[in-house]
């Protein structure tokens, strides 16, 4: 009996449960994505609101800006062999055309980092 019960608190000891965030770049704000307006904000002034790209793709007759933000965070419990686990990775993204003459002629966002959840493993 008292080894039985010693092999359980060993298994019981030797488990355990994780939590983890993980956070690539700094936070965009929709305010921000708001004051850039089509046909009038230059390349200037959206790297003065947003800060310098992720990504530049140059396009036949125009750049695009990508910019994108992410939030992961994991769950996890363990017990000897046996690991459960859990990953929720949502995304920001802001993408800006710029045309040759350095204005803006389109913007898109999707803000989503903030949705981004702990969870139990196989949720």
């Amino acid at each position: 009996m008292k080894r039985r019960a010693w092999a359980a608190w060993v298994l019981v000891s030797l488990g355990g449960c994780y939590f983890g965030k993980r956070i690539d770049d700094h936070p965009f704000s929709a305010e921000a994505v708001a004051k850039i307006e089509v046909g009038k904000t230059t390349k200037a002034q959206v790297l003065e609101l947003l800060g310098p790209p992720r990504d530049i793709i140059r396009l036949l007759e125009s750049e695009a800006y990508m910019y994108v933000r992410a939030v992961e965070k994991n769950t996890g419990t363990f017990l000897l062999v046996v690991a459960l686990s859990r990953a929720d990775k949502q995304y920001d993204s802001i993408a800006v055309i710029i045309n040759r003459q350095d204005v803006v002629t389109a913007v898109g966002s999707r803000f989503a980092a903030g949705g981004a959840e702990y969870g139990f493993p196989g949720e």
